[in-house]
């Protein structure tokens, strides 16, 4: 059996999906499993649960998982995602069932191991369970999981009395996977208090940057994304590849363009250029030299995002500037990398960066940056400041309709 055995994640469920989860839960609860049911359980109630847990996986609050044996449903297990603001890195792993026939052939411990690589591809590096089962207690240890401790008397057996539960914390290593959708989990995340939300789509509000995230690139996240939108009103997305517009979308401009993360120090030496920290007196000028050199989207409130550096001529004049657009929970950005055509060729930008870069490290997060492809001179830049490329990603401008 284990080898016939497949896990997938869920993005929306059907109702034959919905009837083998409810096939799952009654086998569960009538063989005296605590989660949260009492005896007599209908296939109706378990229906109703389930309809709510697809409501919340279609809003992105929590990741549903399926273990399939042949095609047919076996077990599951959900990470609930969605957890206060002061809490974006953590997620809870709930209702880890499998069939009573499925069981003892390892379908448990894919489902676990599906759950982590889920979150971790979800930003969530710390995660938290309880259970009132021994079984579920040794897989767990087995894990790599660490037991906190017993709350006595927690919850009823299904057939009626206490039974105690058992609580387990798992801290994880960040992933990467974070930043093939960056925008997303810088809205879900640190800059939380930037961004508009609604349903699967996120954007930053308009006086601070046009960039916007879709948990999926599905055509239900772009129509939520489109009521965030002004008409005619123009976003900045960054996805895996192309995206299938909807209707009340057009897209504007589209290309790859490459990603680049800091694996290590910059092999630069730091110059002398002394360097100002720019605020709201200064965002005049900063708007200036980025129409002049076209670096990205710079509004009003752009310099709300992170820190800002820049260099000043005797005369006062600003001809460079960098600075910290998105931050997630281990990454943070180096962006409006830019410098004045009379000041070029005088290495102005690098000092500036490292700087950056020297912050982001301070806080225990790591940079990273976008550029175009061709641009060979900044690659050769930053590549000696200490980034590789980690893979072309797929930018686009789409205009609401």
């Amino acid at each position: 059996m284990p080898e016939a055995i497949t896990v997938r994640r869920l993005l929306s469920v059907s109702e034959p999906e919905l009837l083998a989860l409810s096939d799952v839960l009654c086998d569960c609860v009538a063989g005296g499993a605590s989660v949260s049911f009492m005896q007599p359980f209908s296939l109706e109630q378990a229906l109703h649960y389930w309809r709510g847990v697809s409501v919340s996986v279609a809003h992105g609050e929590r990741a549903l998982l399926v273990a399939e044996n042949a095609g047919r449903i076996v077990g599951t297990v959900q990470v609930v995602l969605g957890q206060p603001d002061n809490q974006p890195h953590r997620g809870d792993v709930s209702k880890m069932l499998v069939a009573r026939a499925a069981r003892r052939h390892g379908v448990g411990a894919r489902l676990m191991a599906a759950a982590e690589t889920t979150a971790r591809a979800c930003g969530k590096t710390l995660l938290v369970l309880d259970t009132a089962s021994a079984d579920a207690e040794r897989l767990y240890q087995r894990m790599g999981w660490t037991r906190l401790g017993v709350i006595p008397g927690y919850a009823l057996l299904p057939e009626g009395g206490l039974c105690d539960t058992t609580y387990y914390y798992r801290i994880l290593p960040p992933s990467d996977a974070v930043l093939d959708n960056p925008v997303w989990h810088a809205l879900v995340s640190a800059q939380r208090g930037m961004a508009q939300l609604h349903g699967l789509a996120a954007r930053f509000r308009a006086d601070i940057s046009p960039l916007a995230g879709l948990r999926e690139p599905t055509t239900q996240a772009l129509e939520d994304l489109r009521a965030l939108a002004a008409p005619g009103e123009q976003l900045w997305l960054l996805s895996d590849g192309p995206l299938a517009l909807p209707p009340c979308w057009r897209e504007v401009r589209a290309r790859y363009i490459d990603q680049m993360v800091s694996t290590g120090a910059p092999s630069v030496s730091r110059s002398n250029t002394g360097y100002l920290e720019l605020g709201d007196a200064d965002v005049a000028d900063m708007a200036a030299l980025v129409e002049l050199t076209k670096p990205g989207p710079f509004e009003a409130h752009t310099r709300d995002m992170g820190a800002y550096l820049g260099v000043r001529e005797a005369d006062g004049k600003l001809v460079a500037m960098s600075g910290q657009r998105m931050n997630l929970t281990h990454y943070r950005e180096i962006s409006a990398v830019c410098s004045h055509p009379d000041a070029r060729g005088r290495g102005l930008t690098a000092p500036l960066m490292t700087e950056l870069m020297e912050r982001i490290v301070a806080e225990g997060k790591t940079p990273f940056l976008h550029v175009k492809t061709e641009n060979g001179g900044a690659k050769a830049v930053y590549q000696k400041l200490g980034f590789t490329v980690r893979r072309a990603i797929y930018f686009s401008i789409i205009a609401a309709v």
